[in-house]
């Protein structure tokens, strides 16, 4: 078993956890976070309790029958709540502290509710945050929010018996699962898992999920016989890419729009070093209509499929995405106002244009100069890179949304963007192309899908290199990156210097990531990111972009935090 790598907030989250289960031999499944990526304390000891009084393996096994489902975070943040009672009421028997500790808990919570911006508080599930907020009030003896009949209900239901053992609370978990959401996890997981191959055929599920109470860390070996699990050890590996493996990636991506020999160029510059060993697809998303291989044709049927929920989806939130296009368009021609150049346009006066001098005395034509006209085009273009790795899996729908409004919002402001999808899978990182600069709709972002494993250093170098169009000469490129900032893949980070292959992951995936953006933003190329993600890898995020980034959760937050990222990323081009 590889040991994972803790740094920073994380392994105080793991230390707090070890304390409260006494023993200090296991990597836990969960941990708990605030918003600003510090460790919860009290909530963290409620996961090491989980570990002393209950089957904290079976526990994890509920929880990930239903991690597939949309609402999987919430679900997760309800019956943490249940959770919390049930190990309070086991614990104070024997450490009469923690009445104190649970006290601290309820009023820090309160504190920090009156410090939330209103932009902080959409980051919210409000039903989620009521019951939240009715429990710590009744810790305090304080007057809580005023519920509804049903809110009553589940808050009296999320009071989970000290009683109870690990099967009664399994039991209890299920019933208020059944009662408030119609929902039976053992038998909506399995059928989830039968009609979902790209969890099945493209690679294995990422155990990595956030909410505002717990957040599931996974180990990266699978953490239970049913998952679909992510390894770094035996078939899960991929040393290096074989002619069956290149078959497999144009059946299902279709052939590179990049020629044979720029993509060898690209691999020979690129695919070094750390990543010595690994191939690169440039592909239009458009594959072939026939195919003999049964496993690319379901994964393609599967992804066809998931186009028509993202298309589902946005048909569903028109009228929010319209009005968040409005909203980021109208921004962004604020922050794009003094980076758009005239055109130049012929004249009798101005600039000569000396290959046009001999028509004026040979066709006695005046207009061989040139000056400032009225049209202008912009001096920049920009690059929407998404994570489409299978860890984005639960919010596909959502992703592919924020990323329309994205392009829609620049193509209204004349912005040239192209929008590219990657991922990693059988030792191939694949840069699949929704949107080139030279078309002007976004329908192909529609065709995003999740599946596979995501090399982030390797897809952010190649995006970075992918600035040949010819129809976009001189501009200053902006390459934006929607990422969980949580690099993991199945292809290990060579050796070089003596040193012996190590899996990417952790922290030497993250610094590989920086180092690449770092020499990106030394060329010349301005680099942001729009986190979606864990809580828990905020660290990372920071590390990876430095200060260059904003956390989007809904649709409404686009234009406020993506404009005021391209602000600051414009203000390094005017102190260039």
């Amino acid at each position: 078993m590889i040991k994972k790598q803790y740094s920073g907030n994380a392994r105080r989250a793991r230390n707090i956890i070890w304390n409260a289960a006494g023993r200090y031999d296991f990597d836990p499944p969960f941990m708990s976070f605030f918003p600003d990526g510090k460790p919860d304390y009290y909530m963290d000891m409620i996961v090491g309790l989980a570990d002393k009084w209950l089957d904290l393996q079976k526990l994890w096994e509920f929880f990930a029958s239903y991690e597939t489902e949309r609402r999987a975070e919430e679900f997760d943040s309800y019956l943490w709540l249940g959770l919390e009672n049930c190990l309070y009421e086991k614990e104070v028997q024997e450490r009469p502290q923690m009445e104190q500790l649970r006290r601290e808990r309820a009023e820090l919570f309160f504190r920090m509710q009156e410090g939330l911006s209103r932009q902080q508080m959409e980051y919210q599930s409000m039903p989620v945050y009521t019951q939240q907020e009715a429990r710590w009030a009744a810790v305090l003896g304080k007057r809580g929010p005023v519920l509804s009949p049903r809110q009553k209900q589940m808050a009296e239901a999320l009071r989970f018996s000290m009683a109870l053992g690990t099967e009664g609370v399994l039991k209890v978990m299920s019933a208020f699962l059944a009662e408030f959401f119609h929902f039976v996890p053992e038998a909506s997981s399995s059928s989830r898992r039968q009609a979902n191959p790209l969890a099945r055929l493209i690679l294995k599920r990422e155990h990595r999920r956030i909410d505002r109470l717990i957040v599931r860390t996974g180990t990266g070996e699978g953490d239970h016989p049913k998952a679909v699990q992510q390894r770094h050890e035996g078939l899960g590996r991929h040393t290096g890419p074989s002619a069956e493996d290149e078959a497999y990636i144009r059946e299902v991506f279709g052939p590179s729009v990049v020629s044979a020999a720029e993509l060898r160029i690209l691999e020979n510059e690129l695919c070094v070093e750390e990543d010595e060993g690994c191939r690169l697809w440039i592909a239009s998303g458009r594959s072939p209509e026939h195919s003999e291989n049964k496993d690319a044709l379901e994964v393609r049927l599967s992804a066809e499929e998931q186009k028509k929920r993202n298309e589902a989806f946005l048909r569903e939130h028109a009228a929010e995405a319209a009005e968040a296009v409005k909203k980021l368009s109208t921004r962004l021609e604020t922050v794009f106002s003094s980076y758009f150049r005239p055109l130049p346009e012929p004249s009798r006066r101005g600039r000569l244009r000396t290959e046009s001098a001999y028509r004026l005395p040979v066709l006695n034509d005046p207009k061989v100069f040139l000056q400032d006209g009225e049209e202008t085009e912009p001096e920049i273009a920009v690059d929407l890179l998404l994570d489409a790795s299978q860890s984005r899996m639960n919010v596909q729908e959502i992703l592919s949304n924020e990323a329309y409004i994205l392009a829609k919002s620049l193509e209204k402001t004349h912005i040239p963007v192209r929008v590219l999808a990657f991922r990693s899978l059988r030792g191939y990182t694949v840069l699949e192309v929704l949107k080139p600069f030279a078309s002007k709709d976004c329908g192909g972002i529609m065709s995003y899908f999740a599946g596979g494993w995501n090399r982030d250093a390797l897809a952010i170098a190649a995006a970075g290199r992918l600035n040949d169009d010819p129809a976009l000469p001189g501009r200053k490129r902006i390459l934006l990156v929607l990422t969980d900032a949580s690099p993991n893949d199945s292809t290990p980070l060579a050796g070089s210097g003596g040193l012996l292959p190590r899996e990417y992951e952790g922290a030497a995936a993250v610094r590989a990531a920086e180092d690449t953006v770092r020499a990106l933003r030394s060329e010349g190329l301005l680099v942001g990111a729009v986190f979606h993600g864990n809580s828990s890898h905020l660290e990372n995020v920071s590390q990876i972009y430095g200060h260059a980034w904003v956390r989007i959760q809904k649709a409404a937050q686009l234009a406020q935090g993506v404009s005021d990222l391209l602000l600051m990323l414009m203000r390094e081009v005017r102190s260039d």
